[in-house]
């Protein structure tokens, strides 16, 4: 499977010590959302947050409702239109939908010794990427 490996490494460290918005993910990746193609920033933070909903690997702090349902389209439809029947805007969504990781997500970051604030600027572990790779490949196959 084909995904930027330094920064998903990166978020997923975060993810599994603290939680985050969408706004705050994928940060350095196209230059983030004050990059020169934030469209495609969005585009990419929607794919890694419905991937890795779908996956296990991380969930909605705040909003289990967002597992329950079929999550990639329920999430990029919140992530795209805002959250219609509770009357919040999108640009708003952005900024209060918090995520965080999984306690499968964190088995895995202690597995490969990442889990630490340091380890965010740590280069890119194989291993790690590895596992991901496999939890994505797993997913595909259901």
């Amino acid at each position: 499977m084909n995904f930027p490996e330094s920064d998903y490494q990166r978020q997923l460290i975060v993810a599994s010590l603290d939680d985050f918005t969408p706004n705050a993910t994928l940060p350095n990746f196209l230059g983030g959302q004050f990059g020169a193609t934030p469209e495609n920033w969005r585009r990419a933070v929607v794919n890694f947050l419905c991937l890795n909903v779908n996956c296990g690997l991380i969930e909605a702090t705040h909003r289990p409702e967002i597992s329950a349902h079929d999550s990639a389209r329920f999430l990029a439809e919140l992530l795209s239109n805002g959250d219609v029947g509770n009357n919040i805007p999108v640009d708003v969504l952005w900024d209060v939908l918090y995520f965080n990781g999984t306690d499968e997500l964190k088995k895995i970051v202690e597995s490969v010794g990442m889990c630490s604030w340091n380890s965010i600027s740590s280069p890119l572990n194989r291993d790690f990427v590895g596992k991901l790779t496999e939890v994505y490949e797993n997913f595909v196959k259901k």
